[in-house]
């Protein structure tokens, strides 16, 4: 039974990232794929899913590379999960993927999941952005098929919005999407809770985490709450500081020609959607939006009805690499 012991376990026994190699996951893992449910083995494509590790600074990360058959692929999306997310919890998006004919990579962040990190925490985003890259060009060196696609959920979206600003993403790699789904730049209610924030910042290092209602699909979020267990319980002092710095960043930046594709629900209550989207645009002029009424923050893991939208919106999006 898979349990939170188990991560380091399993981080420690994976073997360097080689996505070439195809290998199906050793058996001491087996127990998190049955648990998150990332065995697409009964998919109509004969899917190949293989786990590794790989540096980026101090931290020990842990990808993972869904392959489908050279005959049927389109190219490789590239998945950045939300804060307090993992690579398990995406087994929609991924499977969505997979069946479009397109082979999927996503890493745990430092911090997150399977890696290695202080739970939910970091010292800057850059470190985040780091890490992207780092695995990008390990992609590149090993020849992931392209055309490539890059899709971040919320803070995996500001990771990607701050390296396309800070170290010329689009200009590095050569990808055909930046697909950004509810991107963080702005908290919904930040002036209130910055205002706190500033006052007991210096004598609280961590807050209990909030587990919100971001999904329609009540299922779901009972399980983030009950019964994942590579969920974090805090919210660390450290990570609001590097959002906060993230913000700044973003707003002394300057614009880029880079073409961002905005997926946005409205009842998103996490993010101040209604103010950052112009902010984002004015920053990305070449940007589209993308608006799905009612959906709320954690897009890839709504309802059946409003993930439908959502994958539907990617599949138009993407529609221009066949």
């Amino acid at each position: 039974m898979f349990n939170k012991s188990s991560a380091a376990l399993i981080r420690d026994s994976l073997p360097e990232l080689d996505f070439r190699s195809g290998a199906e996951p050793a058996a001491a893992i087996q127990s998190y794929i049955d648990f998150y449910g990332l065995d697409f083995s009964s998919s109509r494509l004969d899917i190949h899913h293989s786990l590794g590790t790989f540096q980026s600074a101090s931290f020990t990360l842990v990808a993972q590379y869904f392959d489908v058959p050279l005959s049927s692929k389109r190219g490789t999306a590239f998945l950045l999960h939300g804060y307090f997310d993992h690579a398990g919890i995406y087994g929609n998006l991924i499977r969505h993927f997979l069946e479009q004919g397109i082979a999927v990579v996503v890493f745990d962040l430092p911090g997150h999941g399977l890696s290695s990190g202080a739970p939910a925490s970091i010292n800057s985003f850059r470190e985040y952005s780091k890490a992207l890259c780092d695995c990008l060009s390990l992609a590149e060196k090993q020849e992931l098929s392209h055309p490539w696609i890059l899709a971040g959920q919320s803070t995996g979206a500001a990771i990607i919005i701050d390296s396309l600003l800070e170290d010329n993403l689009h200009k590095r790699f050569k990808i055909s999407h930046h697909i950004l789904l509810a991107p963080l730049l702005k908290p919904r209610h930040w002036r209130r809770s910055s205002f706190f924030f500033q006052i007991s910042r210096w004598f609280i290092s961590a807050s209990e985490r909030n587990f919100t209602d971001n999904s329609h699909d009540q299922e779901f979020l009972r399980f983030l709450r009950e019964n994942d267990v590579l969920q974090p319980r805090l919210l660390p002092r450290d990570w609001v500081l590097a959002m906060m710095d993230y913000m700044k960043r973003f707003r002394r930046a300057r614009t880029s020609d880079a073409k961002l594709k905005i997926i946005q629900g409205s009842g998103d209550g996490t993010v101040a959607w209604e103010t950052n989207l112009p902010e984002l645009v004015e920053k990305f002029p070449a940007s589209e939006i993308h608006m799905i009424t009612d959906a709320r923050h954690h897009l890839v893991n709504e309802s059946a009805e409003l993930r439908a939208c959502v994958f539907g919106l990617i599949d138009e999006i993407i529609s221009d690499i066949d």
